[in-house]
Parts: structure tokens; sequence; C-alpha cells
């Protein structure tokens, strides 16, 4: 019996083994049947790296080709410009003894060439250019004839000749009865001395803190500042105010608006200025040159609110807008729109630590900060 049970014992120790044995050599013809997939596979990898390369290759050297052609092209383009661009304007230096005859609306004028020409990329210099200088008319004694205003021409003529001593000068001042006419003429020549970007006026006699773009209420009671220009009176001007910080907005002591002249003397304490129209925060529109209005009353600029406003000097009205939404606007009086020729931003602050931020570059109404406080309007 004993013999039989080893017996048996062995038979299934053997046939284990045999299981065991089957089963490796199972595993290792597949993982050398992986090994043979991995490298076909990496063969194949290498095969197709090799293509991709060479076709890299090749479009980079088609790409570099392309490239060195556009950049031919462009060089050329570029020199035909430059070319051209020499004939449209003349480009200094040039002859500082060559002096123009100039008859301006039957008034006589002698610049220097290179004066006249001296503003790069204005009309002048394009006109009097060698594509376009035989094109301007003459008049019977060979002079040069400009159909321009001659008493806006005249300043341009005087700007010019000091710019050719002091490169630096300033534009001379504009006669108010005469802006119109200088800001149509500035645009239409392109003259950018005249066409200046507008800031605050920083000399004045108030304790109002004064930046080229905010104005800080020092001291109480009324105290009155206004922009260093004009708006600009060619066609439709636009400006807008801020409020930055104004502690006592119940009670209003803030007017913004504009005025026929640079507020001075007993003119900056009070906003009872005959030829002003200013919006009175909390009231409303005041001045003794309007005529007829239809402004909302009783606005109350407060901290973070925008009130803007724009004039249209084809129909000589002045609108206001809060907060981005039009309110309404104003004709003035013929008596004094005729001695409002000209019309500077005007901002009046009435208590300590009020403070504005001005736009004057803006053209259209913008809408209030989200995070700021909405103006609010008496009942």
């Amino acid at each position: 019996m004993g013999i039989n049970s080893t017996g048996a014992g062995g038979v299934r120790v053997s046939e284990h083994e045999a299981l065991i044995e089957s089963s490796y050599r199972r595993l290792l013809t597949s993982i050398e049947a992986e090994r043979e997939r991995i490298r076909n596979t990496w063969t194949q990898i290498e095969a197709e790296s090799g293509r991709t390369s060479e076709e890299l290759e090749q479009l980079r050297h088609d790409t570099e080709e392309w490239c060195q052609a556009e950049r031919h092209k462009i060089e050329i383009e570029w020199k035909r410009l430059d070319k051209l661009r020499e004939r449209m304007s003349i480009i200094f230096p040039v002859n500082r003894a060559e002096v123009l005859e100039i008859n301006c609306s039957g008034h006589l004028f002698s610049i220097q060439k290179a004066a006249l020409c001296s503003i790069e990329g204005s009309m002048l210099n394009h006109m009097f250019s060698d594509a376009f200088v035989q094109s301007i008319p003459k008049d019977q004694y060979g002079r040069f004839f400009l159909d321009f205003n001659p008493h806006c021409f005249g300043i341009i003529v005087e700007y010019l000749d000091l710019r050719m001593a002091d490169p630096d000068a300033e534009v001379p001042p504009i006669p108010a009865k005469q802006q119109q006419n200088m800001d149509l003429l500035a645009e239409v020549l392109k003259l950018k001395p005249f066409l200046r970007e507008n800031s605050m006026l920083l000399s004045h006699t108030t304790s109002l803190k004064v930046t080229p773009f905010t104005v800080t209420a020092t001291h109480s009671g009324w105290q009155v500042v206004s922009a260093r220009l004009p708006i600009h009176m060619s066609g439709v001007a636009y400006f807008e105010v801020m409020v930055a910080s104004n502690p006592d907005s119940k009670n209003g002591g803030l007017a913004i608006g504009v005025c026929g002249h640079v507020p001075q003397g007993p003119d900056t304490y009070t906003i009872r200025i005959p030829d002003a129209v200013l919006y009175n925060s909390g009231n409303g529109l005041i001045g003794d040159s309007i005529a007829a209005e239809n402004v909302t009353r009783g606005i109350h600029l407060v901290e973070g609110s925008i009130l803007g406003v724009k004039h249209d000097v084809h129909t000589r009205d002045l609108q206001f807008y809060f907060n981005g939404a039009c309110i309404g606007a104003c004709t003035l009086k013929p008596e004094f729109a005729e001695k409002m020729q000209v019309l500077y931003p005007t901002f009046a602050l009435m208590t300590p630590n009020q403070r504005l931020q001005i736009d004057f570059s803006s053209s259209n109404p913008r809408v209030a900060r989200p995070h700021t406080h909405e103006g609010t309007l008496d009942a």
C-alpha cells in the first residue's frame, strides 16, 4: 500500500512539472513574439522618422527660399515707396536759401521753403514737394496762390519762422475770433503742432491742487479752474469727467461745464460766470448765456459717476451726458454765442478732498465703472 501511494504522488509531480514547463515555453514564445513586434515597430518608426526628417528638411529649404524671395520683393517695394515719398515730401536737409513768395487770399508772405515744409507729413510739405508743386496755382506775378484764411495762414507762417530758430517754439496765441478757422485749417493741412492735446491749466491763483488731468480741492469755498486750451472748434468736441472723490455729494458743491474765457480774478471764486455754462451737482444747469435747455435736474455727482460735455460747432448747442446716457442739451443766447467763440472746459470745486479726473481724449460717452456708486437723482 505504501509503495502504491508513493508512486501515485510521483506521477502527480511529473504532471505538474510538465504543465509548468509547457506554460513557461508558451510564455517564452509570447515574449519573443512581443520582442519581434517591438523590433518591427521600432524599425518602422526609424524609417518614418527618416522620411519625416527629409520632408522637414525639404520644407525648411523651400521656406527659406520663399522667405528670401519675399524679402527681396519687400526690399524692392520699400525702395519704390522711399523714392515716391521723396517725390511727395520734402525731407531735410533742403536749401535754406530758397524763399517762396506766396499770395494767400490777397495777403503776401515770404517764407523759406525749408520752414514752410518743416512739419513732416503735413499737407504743406506735400504741396511743395516735387510731385505736386507744379499743380499749385500762381498769380499774375508768379507768386504761389493759396486760398486759405490769410489771418490763420499768417499765424502758421509766424510759427514756422520761429520753429526754424527754435524747434521747441510754442504755437502763437490764437485770437478767439479765429479759433474755429484755425482749427479747420490745421486739420486740413495736418499741422500737428496746432492740433495739441488738451490738459489742465497748471498756472492759476486758487488753492486747488491741479495736475495735467486731475483737480483736487484743498480748502472750503468755490474755486474755479479751466483747461489749458479751448475745445476744438472744427466739428464735434467732447470731454468727460469722472468724480474720483466727493465726500459731501448730497450738498452739491461741484460744477462742470464750459466757459468762454479762462476764469481769472473774481471769476475763480464763483460759479456765476456770465459766459459759462455749468452743471451744478444736485441742482442742474446754470448760466446767464443759456437760451433754452432740457437737461435733467437734481443729479448728484457722487464718487464714481461720469459727466460728459459735447459741443457741436454747427448747431452751437451743448449736450450733457451722465454715466454714458444723454441727459439733455442747451442752446446759447445769440448775443452770447457771438461772444463765446472759444469754450474752455471749466471745473468748480467747493469741498476739501473733492477730486476730479478729466479725460480730454475721449470721443464717446463712457459708462461709469461697475464697482462705483451710481449718481443719485433728487425726487
